[in-house]
């Protein structure tokens, strides 16, 4: 069912409020009237569209994966490059939504957000180099490395951005090609 204007916009406002909320303290210590209070909606509104804060946070986490950007398929590129150009979107794409990043990765226990990046990531980015006639042994490598990655990315991202969205993506394949052996 599609959801008109005014739906979107105030589960936009309550997404806000709770983003707001858990930039100050764990979800296990906001309620659902402080989210209300945020969004200026009440607690019928609220249970409406929400089961629960769980379900809202959940949904927010579903709009980040879903607007991650697409790898290029160019084929005129190779692997290291499309790998690149894909990783630098992937970046850019975290430092114009830190704010999301800073609460879903760094602000919160992030194990589960961060499992669901590691699949996000590896099928919307999925590369194929094979460097071995053992498949089982190519997806090893690959989580390693996209792993990797997303352990930086958490130090980039609480670092502030040190270096540009195009150098990172640099360094994780220097690093990947590395790993990768």
């Amino acid at each position: 069912m599609a959801e008109n204007r005014r739906v979107r916009m105030t589960k936009a406002m309550m997404k806000d409020a709770l983003l707001e909320l858990l930039e100050e303290r764990p979800l296990e210590k906001i309620s659902v009237t402080d989210v209300c209070r945020g969004a200026d909606v009440n607690r019928s509104t609220f249970y409406a569209y929400y089961g629960d804060l769980g379900q809202l946070l959940t949904e927010i986490e579903d709009d980040v994966l879903a607007q991650l950007p697409c790898a290029p398929a160019s084929l005129a590129l190779d692997a290291d490059q499309r790998f690149l150009a894909a990783s630098e979107e992937f970046f850019r794409y975290v430092q114009s939504h830190q704010r999301l990043f800073r609460v879903l990765i760094l602000q919160r226990d992030s194990s589960r957000f961060s499992q669901r990046l590691l699949r996000s990531v590896m099928e919307t980015y999925r590369i194929t180099a094979q460097r071995e006639s053992d498949p089982l042994l190519d997806r090893y490598r690959y989580i390693y490395c996209v792993s990797g990655v997303i352990g930086i990315l958490r130090e980039w991202l609480s670092g502030g951005f040190p270096i540009s969205p195009e150098q990172f993506a640099r360094l994780a394949l220097e690093m990947s090609s590395n790993a990768a052996g």
